[in-house]
């Protein structure tokens, strides 16, 4: 028999041994407080021996990992206290602290260490797949500042010859001095950007590729003398498709005669009509067949992707024929007309707004694109006419002071553009071929027919690095034909996307530096694979904000990640030992002095 059981048994015994006691004393003055003290004592004497307890809750101290990744500082490595961890190799290498521990795998280790339920993570944070690993366990991020430098960049990697490359980004300075961004390509300086000001920037660098093929630019930041960032932007240039131009005239003028020659020159197919008198016209056929265009007709226009006229001959156009461009242009055809005077002579033309301005009396002309500091050589006339563009137009060319000489709006699937610009042709006769072709590769590429390819593909991440993972999405227009991938020569294997019948996705991992060669239905394609320093900073602020976010996300179920335990606090043996000596002190008082 356990010894709790024999005292309980000995206290009963002496309660029923203290009551008899009590109902045999011949004096029953204040028995029922001598029975009362008696119990009370034997009670409290009880408790002395078995002493009770009450149960209360607190809150489990988490048992926590400090994880570091890269941009933690020193101090604050050296004022974490517990075990502190890391799974980038290079940053473990290089910061070289004894206590800190290399895991290559994070999740398999915390799944080893089932009672660790807390990670402080430090630094610029994890990137998106590791963190989705950490989804239950309860998280504390402790970010780093934001670096400075090239924190954002895109630009349209696959382009035509005809095309602008355009590189967009964001840079974050901190410095007192200003920077100097470069966009540079083989060996020349394309475009540059100066930042004075702390904070973020957005910034535009453009350039004209002058080669075809693969090419690798660069992104240069200076500060002084001093290289601050210099970062690869790969492109791919690709011959662009010869357009399929019409040119309708109410008379020749140099301005045709000059961006005629300027098609013919580059194999571009041509049909020029002039209007001799009515329903009499002067053709050329340069690059193409010859056949009857003496009608504008749907089924013309078709076939070509540019359709250039002046507002005299649209004017002079039948009523079946303005309805054939609108038809086409609804359908795609790119339409560019050039004004002639204030008053507009057709309806398309009213549906642009002109406006003269004196200011440019006597002055030559010096225009360029929308938003880019570079501008072409002057023009040596006098321009009084310019246009007020609409809340859905797109100004294409602006004079210095930023009046409007070229503007567009899409119709339907084509787009319509509306030109004051008189005589580019002196640029030639002046020497300046590259103006006039800069100036009109870029109207005839937005103007002109879009082409839609039969199949498209996207990779991400967009700046894969090596022994990164890749997802490959291809879009075909085939829905019943497998996609059929192949990258540097390894075949993959594709599943369809259930609920796009026409999407096909498949996996790999990027194994080489720089250009690799990817297959897809055959047809070749190339991507550029980053170093792991590359775009540095723009990874850097990529898991700071990721972290961050994911952190943000967590913070409502947090609270189910807490956990509490019962705790056995016993009774102090004071509340006992009172009332016992008061119960005691009462029977000796009562019964020697009462």
């Amino acid at each position: 028999m356990e010894f709790k059981y024999i005292a309980i048994l000995l206290c009963l015994i002496l309660g029923v041994f203290l009551s008899l006691k009590e109902w045999r004393r011949s004096n029953k003055a204040r028995l029922i407080w001598r029975l009362a003290a008696s119990y009370l004592a034997i009670v409290c004497f009880a408790l002395f021996i078995f002493p009770i307890s009450y149960q209360v809750k607190r809150a489990e101290r988490p048992h926590e990992l400090n994880v570091l990744t890269e941009g933690v500082s020193k101090d604050t490595i050296n004022s974490l206290k517990g075990r502190i961890v890391t799974t980038d190799v290079r940053f473990d290498q290089a910061l070289k602290v004894p206590r800190l521990s290399l895991l290559p795998d994070l999740s398999y280790f915390l799944k080893s260490q089932p009672d660790l339920n807390h990670l402080n993570i430090y630094g610029y944070g994890l990137p998106a797949a590791q963190l989705a690993e950490l989804k239950d366990y309860q998280l504390n991020f402790h970010p780093a500042a934001q670096p400075e430098g090239l924190i954002s960049g895109n630009w349209n990697s696959r382009l035509s010859d005809a095309e602008q490359l355009t590189l967009q980004g964001v840079y974050h300075h901190s410095g007192a001095l200003p920077v100097k961004l470069f966009l540079q390509g083989l060996g020349a300086n394309l475009d540059s950007v100066t930042i004075k000001t702390k904070g973020e920037h957005t910034f535009s660098l453009k350039g004209r590729p002058k080669q075809s093929g693969r090419a690798v630019y660069q992104v240069i930041a200076l500060q002084g003398k001093d290289t601050l960032a210099n970062e690869p932007v790969p492109v791919q240039v690709q011959p662009a498709a010869p357009l399929k131009v019409l040119m309708l005239a109410a008379y020749p003028d140099f301005e045709y005669k000059f961006l005629k020659d300027w098609f013919f020159e580059k194999k571009y197919p041509v049909i020029f009509r002039s209007r001799i008198s009515k329903d009499k016209y002067s053709t050329d056929f340069l690059n193409t067949e010859r056949s009857n265009v003496n009608k504008v007709t749907v089924t013309l226009l078709s076939k070509i992707d540019v359709l250039i006229l002046d507002e005299d001959e649209l004017a002079a156009l039948s009523g079946a024929e303005l309805a054939a461009i609108n038809t086409a242009v609804d359908g795609g055809l790119g339409l560019f007309f050039r004004l002639t005077g204030l008053k507009a002579s057709s309806a398309i033309g009213r549906s642009f707004s002109r406006y003269e301005s004196p200011g440019l009396k006597n002055k030559s002309l010096t225009i360029g694109f929308p938003g880019e500091e570079r501008l072409f050589h002057p023009l040596p006339f006098e321009q009084l006419l310019f246009l007020k563009p609409g809340i859905n137009d797109q100004p294409l060319v602006v004079e210095n002071t930023g009046k409007v000489l070229v503007n567009s709006r899409i119709s339907g699937m084509g787009k319509v553009v509306a030109a004051l610009v008189p005589a580019t042709y002196h640029w030639l006769l002046n020497g300046q071929a590259a103006d006039y072709s800069a100036f009109w590769s870029e109207i005839m590429t937005h103007t002109a027919r879009k082409t839609y390819l039969s199949e498209s593909w996207v990779m991400e991440p967009a700046k894969p690095m090596a022994r990164q993972r890749l997802n490959i999405t291809v879009d075909q227009s085939a829905a019943n034909k497998a996609a059929l991938v192949a990258l540097n020569g390894s075949r993959l294997s594709p599943l369809q996307n259930p609920e796009l019948p026409f999407q096909w996705q498949a996996t790999s991992w990027a194994t080489e530096e720089g250009w690799n060669r990817m297959s897809i239905n055959g047809k070749t394609e190339f991507f550029y694979v980053y170093r792991e320093k590359d775009w540095k900073t723009e990874n850097q602020v990529a898991k700071l904000k990721v972290t961050s976010t994911f952190i943000k996300a967590q913070e409502k179920s947090r609270k189910s990640l807490e956990t509490s335990v019962l705790i056995e606090k016993p009774v102090s043996l004071w509340w006992f030992f009172i009332p016992f000596l008061i119960a005691v002190t009462f029977l000796w008082y009562e019964t020697k002095l009462l």
